[in-house]
């Protein structure tokens, strides 16, 4: 490659890099194009071992190889954006994740993105637009986030930014163009265990990490729960932080939080229960937790209550059985001790 090439190769990436932390991205990251060494082998093991979420693309192919989810990519780069600082919920309140409060950071981080697009385009990028993934699309963000060197994967499964933690969302924006590559950095986890200890489930640690059974899944999931998931849920409404909350590489920013903040993580358990159309589109709607309905919403809050035995929820039964009105997440669990 000649010097004027490199000289624009990386005039590109610093640019991006400038742009998107002007955009309030906390970390960049430039990888290959080149499929991450082993996932694909590690997606079709926890697979084989009926291990994987109903979330996940089922082509693995499209999991773990850029170019067979868009054939002209040469460079991944991988963005990190941080959560909303918030407060954590009071004692009885339904408890919702970092990632479940404010904007949804889907549309949000999104239309980043798309921002960033256009300064490219404004600037003379001289080829095709790059394709865009926020959580939703098939490659494992996190994996390409390890290899780009934005941080690395800690034993709680969590991307963790050195200096800032893992409370955020991971980006992918995908170049036709080659761009010098970043290097991976050290795993900073060394000895702690803490995550593993504070697991509710007790999924971290294990050979092969059993996603769809991490309540932060759970929680968001249309199957129905046994007795034992059910009693781990406790007052989880959406979402599950847990295993960062005690990471020391997160200390900072639980400290920060603990200033205050305008959003708050806890939500009323009986007024959750009792959700119209109307309350949900308002409340939660703009939200992360939007795309699953009310009725998941209602289910974990009225699991959070029956856990608890409020008072309130036979009367509520009653009433909701005489209108014919028991939202149909919550059947299943009417007859909870018969039925697991």
């Amino acid at each position: 490659m000649n010097q004027s090439s490199l000289r624009e190769q990386h005039f590109w990436k610093d640019k991006i890099k400038q742009w998107a932390m002007d955009l309030g991205f906390v970390a960049v990251g430039f990888t290959t194009a080149e499929p991450v060494e082993g996932l694909r082998e590690f997606l079709e093991q926890r697979t084989a071992q009926g291990l994987a979420t109903s979330f996940e693309a089922e082509d693995l192919s499209l999991r773990a190889d850029p170019k067979a989810v868009w054939p002209e990519c040469e460079t991944v780069v991988v963005l990190a954006y941080p959560f909303p600082l918030s407060t954590p919920a009071k004692k009885g309140e339904g408890v919702l994740a970092r990632s479940a409060v404010g904007e949804d950071y889907h549309r949000l981080v999104r239309g980043k993105l798309e921002l960033l697009n256009a300064r490219l385009k404004e600037a003379g990028w001289p080829s095709l637009p790059p394709k865009v993934q926020v959580d939703t699309g098939p490659l494992v963000e996190r994996a390409f986030a390890a290899q780009a060197g934005v941080g690395w994967i800690g034993r709680n499964q969590q991307l963790i930014v050195p200096g800032y933690g893992s409370f955020v969302v991971l980006a992918l924006l995908l170049l036709d163009q080659e761009l010098p590559p970043d290097n991976p950095v050290p795993d900073k986890c060394s000895e702690c265990e803490l995550c593993l200890k504070a697991c509710p489930a007790q999924v971290i640690g294990k050979e092969t990490f059993a996603a769809n059974k991490c309540l932060s899944y759970l929680t968001q999931s249309k199957e129905v729960l046994d007795v034992d998931t059910r009693t781990k849920l406790g007052e989880r409404i959406f979402g599950c932080d847990t295993c960062q909350e005690v990471c020391p590489h997160n200390r900072e920013r639980i400290e920060q939080e603990a200033r205050g903040s305008s959003l708050h993580r806890g939500v009323d358990l009986f007024e959750t229960l009792n959700l119209t159309k109307g309350e949900f589109n308002r409340r939660f709607r703009p939200s992360a937790t939007g795309w699953r309905g009310k009725g998941i919403l209602q289910r974990n809050a009225y699991l959070a209550l029956k856990q608890a035995q409020d008072p309130r929820l036979q009367e509520w039964l009653g009433n909701q059985k005489e209108k014919d009105r028991i939202p149909p997440a919550i059947i299943p669990y009417l007859d909870t001790d018969k039925s697991s």
